[in-house]
């Protein structure tokens, strides 16, 4: 029976070189800025890990399981945008509403 593929950094490493690409490649290719794949492989550009994902044809839930755990990719889709821009909303009116100080 076969275990299933563990994504870590490393691994993605080296299937990244395996299939003679480089994670600046993929940054470039994707319009991005060099070193966002660098980055999104630590945890630090989602742009960058959804590009690695697109790269290597594999979904990004199967790379990234653990990293970047709010967005488009997970079920609920709870987006921080969403309800900061209602909060933002509520403190206009608010603000308008008390008048000149």
């Amino acid at each position: 029976m076969n275990t299933p593929q563990v994504w870590d950094r490393h691994a993605i490493n080296a299937e990244i070189r395996r299939r003679g690409m480089t994670l600046t490649g993929i940054a470039k290719d994707a319009g991005l800025y060099s070193s966002a794949c660098r980055q999104g492989i630590i945890g630090l550009s989602r742009p960058g890990a959804e590009a690695i994902a697109s790269a290597l044809d594999l979904p990004f839930r199967t790379l990234f399981p653990t990293l970047y755990t709010r967005g488009r990719h997970d079920e609920g889709d709870n987006t921080s945008t969403a309800s900061r821009s209602g909060s933002a909303k509520v403190a206009l009116i608010l603000d308008t509403a008390s008048g000149p100080p």
